[in-house]
């Protein structure tokens, strides 16, 4: 893709290149990181740290206001099967909703519905409507570059073209390799769907564990 049609594509979001840039400047290798990576894979696995659906807060307010009905799950669209509630092994979190499996059922922020429809179902604050999706924040994408193929010699912009806000969330770089913007993501897994190696090169890190990616220093 050339310079042009990216600022194009740019444009037509609202959301600058070069701001974008400017604003991942500092942050970029910290969410292309091999360790970090690592570390939001096995966060994934950690009780109660889970990827939690559209318009969830922290996690201390979600198990506070989560009432454990099962509503959400109920809404999400057969078509994604995103949701899921936790089992016992979960400790706290059982009973709460989650998205358990982002690389085969990513969340498509019910493209399609007016709305996200586990946030139209939820009868309490746990899950609580937003002005626009992407407000919303679910987690934050990480990328291993030591086996993303954009960062080995392979082109590849899987991810930025599965992303429903390219040029915000996922940035290509001058070398069109993909950078996660911390400040736009929303975590919904549409990249970690797409990524064609095999384990993927790309992982959502729970918004709860991922509050230390998203502060920028201007």
């Amino acid at each position: 893709m050339s310079t042009t049609d990216q600022q194009a594509q740019s444009a037509a979001t609202g959301f600058p290149r070069r701001q974008a840039l400017a604003t991942i400047g500092g942050i970029a290798l910290g969410v292309t990181t091999g360790g970090l990576y690592r570390r939001a894979r096995a966060s994934s696995s950690k009780h109660g740290t889970l990827v939690r659906p559209p318009g969830a807060g922290s996690e201390q307010e979600f198990l506070s206001a989560c009432i454990r009905c099962g509503q959400c799950v109920e809404a999400c669209p057969p078509e994604y099967g995103t949701l899921r509630l936790a089992d016992i092994t979960k400790g706290i979190s059982s009973g709460t909703p989650f998205a358990s499996d982002l690389r085969h059922n990513p969340c498509y922020i019910c493209q399609g519905y007016p709305e996200p429809q586990c946030i139209k179902a939820c009868p309490t604050d746990a899950l609580k409507p937003l002005l626009d999706n992407s407000e919303i924040r679910m987690g934050l994408a990480v990328i291993d570059e030591s086996t993303c193929w954009a960062y080995n010699g392979t082109s590849c912009r899987s991810c930025w073209h599965a992303c429903p806000w390219p040029n915000e969330a996922i940035i290509l770089n001058e070398r069109v390799q993909p950078v996660v913007n911390p400040e736009a993501c929303v975590g919904c897994g549409l990249c970690v769907h797409a990524c064609p190696t095999d384990p993927e090169s790309i992982v959502i890190r729970p918004e709860d564990a991922a509050a230390d990616l998203r502060r920028v220093k201007g």
